[in-house]
């Protein structure tokens, strides 16, 4: 009976022993990180002569932030900024305006992050809607007057 106690102990031993040789493999957290959202808001004339030069035009910005795995989430507004201006003072391409914002720990796994721009002339509307690429910290989105 001794014989046989001891040879099962070696044998529990020896199975402890041998499963913690096994390697497993720890995949780690992704890390968030910081995207940076650069607007460029410019006309593609110089508007400084124009007629309708004292016309104002309606400019919005807008970044936001949804959960992918939530299927009823709502997006987050980052920011939201609107500003008017008149037509005469819209800079062309080499003086544009240039409106750097930062999104801060954002998850690329587990959420989207979408930026918005456009203008509002004699009530008409034009801009578009676009997500940021999950593989990028920095994007820069052109806003251009016609």
């Amino acid at each position: 009976m001794k014989f046989s106690a001891t040879y099962l102990c070696g044998l529990l031993a020896l199975l402890a022993f041998s499963s913690c040789d096994k390697n497993e493999e720890i995949v780690p957290e992704p890390e968030p990180v910081d995207k940076t959202v650069v607007f460029e808001v410019f006309g593609n004339q110089d508007f400084s002569y124009s007629q309708y030069g004292e016309e104002e035009i309606t400019f919005q910005l807008v970044i936001s932030r949804k959960d992918k795995e939530a299927t009823d989430a709502l997006e987050t507004a980052v920011f939201d900024s609107t500003f008017v201006m008149a037509i005469k003072d819209i800079p062309v391409r080499a003086n544009r305006m240039v409106i750097k914002k930062t999104v801060a720990a954002v998850l690329d796994e587990k959420e989207n992050v979408f930026v918005g721009s456009g203008y509002n002339y004699r009530q008409q509307t034009f801009g578009k809607n676009q997500s940021f690429p999950a593989n990028q910290v920095e994007k820069t989105f052109q806003l251009i007057v016609y």
